[in-house]
């Protein structure tokens, strides 16, 4: 068991770091083709593997509960997605301000990346499957693959590492500010992660313990590729604040609720252009 999840974990890591130099050229194309090549790339790299492996494991029947989506008659879908709503309302928050910094008026700010063209629906979908799958496929794998990782309780691991991450982001941002970078989204994302890290303890997570490899793997690995991607200046902003998000999925993800309570946090990233998505592969406004 331990060996197919190490294995799982490094195929899926492998295909998000390598994928790009091989399907990287088939992104950025204007029009409907564009958004499309786009958005399949995008899933291609973050969702396809993971999808997978998790069809080769456990069948077609246990993908829904690789990915932590079991349902039974003890535990109501619609149920945890109504829990996780106030864990959304942080982030468009701080997407709605930072939209405003750039002029977006009011009505930008507040249909974020669909106040666009319509396929702007499609791209907003396809970033939410991905920014979905995979940090819960890392996540509950990494709690699997590695059994000898020191315990923590996910209290422990969502403050350490969640708050860190906020206090990172912040720190990094405001090193940026005489660069040109704007205080108000600084301070806001970094506000905004704060807050979702205090909602997911507070109420979404219970007292179990599990192995911190599996929240520290993917909240580094969010680091290496934004710095990968933009940069040491703004890639270690964004890849902190993406560390956080990733950390407060993870833990929502391994917990007794299961994913559901994920849905409105991850339509939420991915709606609003923040820097808190954990994927490096949309810009958001730092």
């Amino acid at each position: 068991m331990g060996d197919e999840a190490r294995s799982d974990v490094a195929l899926t890591i492998a295909m998000l770091v390598l994928g790009p130099l091989l399907l990287g050229p088939l992104r950025g194309g204007s029009g409907a083709v564009g958004v499309l090549l786009d958005v399949t790339v995008l899933l291609a790299l973050t969702t396809l593997v993971p999808v997978l492996l998790a069809r080769s494991r456990a069948g077609s029947a246990g993908i829904a509960a690789t990915f932590g989506f079991r349902t039974t008659r003890f535990s109501r879908p619609s149920a945890a997605v109504v829990a996780g709503l106030p864990s959304a309302i942080p982030v468009a928050l701080a997407g709605a301000v930072a939209m405003l910094t750039v002029d977006a008026g009011t009505a930008g700010a507040l249909l974020g990346r669909l106040s666009g063209a319509p396929l702007q629906v499609v791209q907003v979908a396809g970033l939410a499957v991905g920014g979905l799958v995979l940090p819960v496929f890392l996540a509950r794998r990494g709690a699997e693959a590695f059994p000898r990782s020191p315990e923590w309780s996910l209290r422990r691991l969502t403050r350490t590492l969640g708050l860190g991450a906020s206090t990172l982001a912040l720190a990094a941002g405001l090193v940026r500010v005489p660069l040109g970078a704007s205080p108000v989204r600084v301070v806001v994302n970094a506000a905004a992660l704060a807050v979702l890290i205090i909602i997911v303890d507070r109420t979404l997570i219970d007292r179990r313990a599990v192995p911190r490899l599996a929240l520290l793997l993917p909240a580094g690995l969010a680091i290496s590729v934004h710095v990968a991607a933009f940069g040491l200046g703004v890639g270690l902003q964004a890849g902190a604040l993406a560390a956080g998000t990733t950390v407060a999925m993870g833990v929502v993800a391994l917990s007794t609720r299961g994913s559901w309570p994920l849905v409105p946090l991850t339509l939420a990233l991915h709606v609003w252009p923040t820097c808190l998505s954990p994927l490096a592969l949309t810009r958001g406004l730092c």
